[in-house]
């Protein structure tokens, strides 16, 4: 018995039968074992997925990532081309805006100092009056002579603003756009449209006359 137990323990199939030891592994059965071996699991604990076909496996990797990289390349050509566009019309738009908004400073500064020197001129008109009206007695007189340099110093500031007087003299041909008729007389020491006399000084700022002169004009 004990040598029986030995042989059995060394020899665990030998109680076997020949017919299930020689018989032939059937189709359905290698398919099924195949299928188990598909889904065991990987050695990570995973499912194993199904194993790639010798075409799949011989595939072109490199090209397919050359061709994916190529159009994410095209994509950021596309949204750098955007940007920049962008960036340029807002740029434009910012340059036209400083343009404009120092136009605009221009126009505000010099309208408010024509402003002022307009208000300025009737205070030059009764210096003119009172000197033009002086008696004969205080021509000389040390305080007739500094009023003179006061309406000398505001009218050298004024200019240095670009004020300036209007130049006339009797004859000139009257002009509408630079003088002011009160009067047209008859004379008979100027022609018809020539200006007689002056009445009050005309003033004018580069260009723009900012006050015409009055004028008497013959008839």
């Amino acid at each position: 018995m004990v040598t029986d137990n030995v042989y059995e323990a060394r020899h665990p199939h030998a109680g076997l039968d020949a017919t299930s030891q020689d018989r032939e592994i059937q189709p359905s059965e290698m398919q099924s074992g195949q299928a188990q071996a598909a889904e065991a699991p990987a050695p990570d604990g995973g499912i194993r997925g199904p194993a790639l076909s010798e075409a799949e496996a011989g595939a072109p990797v490199g090209a397919t990532l050359a061709v994916a990289l190529e159009a994410e390349i095209e994509r950021l050509k596309a949204e750098a081309a955007a940007n920049l566009d962008g960036w340029q019309r807002a740029l434009a738009e910012f340059t036209n805006y400083r343009r404009r908004h120092e136009t605009e400073r221009s126009q505000l500064v010099f309208l408010t100092g024509v402003k002022i020197i307009e208000k300025m001129l009737p205070v030059i008109d009764d210096f003119d009056r009172a000197l033009a009206n002086l008696p004969e007695e205080l021509q000389s007189n040390g305080w007739v002579e500094g009023v003179r340099l006061t309406r000398h110093k505001l009218i050298g500031i004024l200019e240095s603003e670009g004020l300036s007087i209007i130049p006339i003299a009797p004859g000139d041909p009257f002009d509408p756009a630079a003088h002011e008729a009160v009067t047209h007389e008859a004379s008979d020491d100027f022609a018809e449209g020539r200006i007689i006399a002056e009445v009050q000084k005309g003033y004018r700022i580069g260009d723009r006359v900012l006050r015409p002169s009055l004028v008497r004009v013959a008839r």
